[in-house]
């Protein structure tokens, strides 16, 4: 048997929180462990944790007051809502993103991590998504700090992707970000945060966005991942079609090989203009050309010690092609405006949407070039010969634009099917903008497949033969003002088939 925080509206049960030692905080703001949308409720209302044996309730608005909890009372929530504490005999839910045996989420998908401590004492604490509660108390902290300037439950960081959420817990001493004291404050890499007398900060060691490896293709391509992540040393070429995701690989290497603890540095060579390409590459110093105003570390440099990710490396002109040779050959680059040569410690992972052997026949591509980067080659098989990552990947789009929108959402089993069956030219990219449109269309938390094909003939154009019939059904009945009888005599079809067909068309 579990202990459950049950969030009630009105009367009807809406969701279980599993509660353990962590306090969970509630209120109106998204960042918030329980949201609750009433429109009486503070963003901040309440946090609840464990004190001893007892649960408690502490106001946040102020009073600081605390409101004992016991099993099966419940505390009311603005207007509409109640949370109540309940023993639960239902099994704990699978958690939606964690390492499983079937690996639905690849381990290495850390978005960020928190450096603890200074010197000879650092250690590196990865950030998988949940909160962070961070504290002196063994018992009710995920991170415990042997500071005796450290509160028993000092502060905690949520981390939101590429970003965290830092928000002090009502600490003795507080919580510093960058020298200054704050309640709540959003941040990037580099953020160094003070609890007590401990220094953090947070690093963004790498992050494959939605590497998801559910497939067995896809479980083929992490098995070279892991293979060749442990030979730091060589250069890998990355292929596949735009948007299957060749950067979240690149990334996965990195992650997966000694350099992890080094930048990952990420440059696409078609996004910017020819003359800027080795400026951003090799880099410059002032005065080099017009407008260099400034001395600038070029992507090589700021990739010393790590992973330089080269995206749509045809692109890239032959002058600067055979500067990169170069680079290879020394491991050495000369910033324009410069003679002097440094020294930089680099993998290069580089990556194409194109046949480079074509791109080579055609003089468009340096064999030797080509030849340097091709030392290993990792293939990213399109979205459309894996259909069994859709649903993992959809499920961690409509995490994201949950989060945006402040309400849950789910796609209905029709709607998953319905996504299945298409073939996604664009690939991952493109099934995250049909998720995202198919979203914040539904207007309740399931999305049924209505929406989806709404969405694709939105953003493509696409209407199967299924959909056409569909809309043909629809547009009949309209025509005759919802009389299903009169309807189905012009489709030439019995009355309770009609009623069947469009039964499945809603759902």
């Amino acid at each position: 048997m579990r202990e459950v925080l049950l969030l009630i509206y009105e009367g009807k049960a809406l969701r279980e929180f599993p509660f353990g030692d962590r306090a969970l905080e509630v209120g109106r703001s998204r960042y918030c462990d329980i949201v609750v949308h009433d429109p009486d409720l503070a963003d901040r209302a309440f946090l609840v944790e464990r004190d001893r044996d007892a649960v408690v309730a502490i106001d946040l608005e102020g009073s600081r007051r605390r409101v004992r909890l016991e099993v099966g009372e419940s505390l009311p929530l603005g207007r509409h809502h109640e949370l109540q504490r309940v023993r639960s005999v239902a099994p704990p839910p699978p958690r939606i993103g964690r390492t499983e045996p079937l690996a639905t989420v690849a381990p290495i998908d850390v978005p960020l991590a928190l450096v603890v401590g200074r010197g000879s004492e650092t250690r590196h604490v990865r950030l998988d998504g949940r909160p962070l509660t961070i504290g002196s108390d063994p018992a009710r902290n995920d991170l415990v700090l042997s500071d005796r300037a450290v509160s028993s439950v000092h502060c905690r960081i949520q981390p939101m992707g590429d970003r965290a959420l830092v928000r002090d817990l009502g600490s003795r001493n507080g919580t510093w970000v960058d020298g200054r004291r704050v309640h709540a404050l959003e941040v990037g890499p580099g953020a160094r945060v003070r609890v007590g007398r401990t220094d953090l900060r947070l690093v963004a060691p790498s992050e494959p966005a939605a590497l998801v490896i559910e497939s067995l293709p896809m479980r083929a391509v992490m098995d070279d991942v892991k293979r060749i992540g442990a030979l730091p040393r060589f250069q890998v070429l990355v292929t596949g079609e735009s948007g299957s995701g060749k950067e979240g690989i690149a990334r996965a290497l990195h992650a997966a090989s000694s350099r992890s603890s080094g930048p990952f540095v990420a440059y696409n060579g078609a996004g910017f203009a020819q003359q800027m390409v080795s400026s951003q590459l090799f880099g410059h110093e002032r005065g080099a050309f017009t407008g260099a105003e400034a001395a600038h570390r070029g992507a090589f440099e700021q990739a010393d010690g790590g992973t330089l990710f080269l995206d749509e490396v045809a692109e890239l002109p032959l002058t600067t092609q055979a500067r990169l040779l170069r680079v290879l050959e020394t491991w050495q680059v000369r910033r324009l405006g410069s003679e002097r040569l440094r020294k930089v410690d680099v993998r290069l992972v580089t990556a194409t949407h194109r046949d480079l052997h074509e791109e080579v026949r055609a003089g468009r591509f340096r064999a030797d070039l080509f030849y340097r980067l091709n030392v290993h080659q990792v293939h990213v098989p399109p979205l459309r010969d894996r259909p069994a990552d859709v649903g993992p990947l959809a499920r961690r789009f409509l995490e994201e634009v949950a989060r945006d929108l402040g309400a849950p959402k789910q796609l209905t089993p029709e709607a998953l099917e319905r996504l299945q069956r298409h073939s996604f030219p664009g690939n991952v990219r493109e099934l995250r903008n049909l998720v995202i449109q198919a979203a914040v269309h539904a207007p309740t938390e399931w999305i049924p497949r209505a929406e989806i094909v709404r969405a694709l003939e939105r953003t493509s154009g696409v209407v199967c033969l299924e959909d056409r019939a569909a809309n043909e059904l629809v547009q009949t009945v309209q025509r005759h003002q919802g009389n299903l009888s009169a309807a189905a005599r012009a489709l030439g079809i019995p009355r309770s088939t009609l009623r069947d067909r469009l039964r499945r068309i809603a759902r």
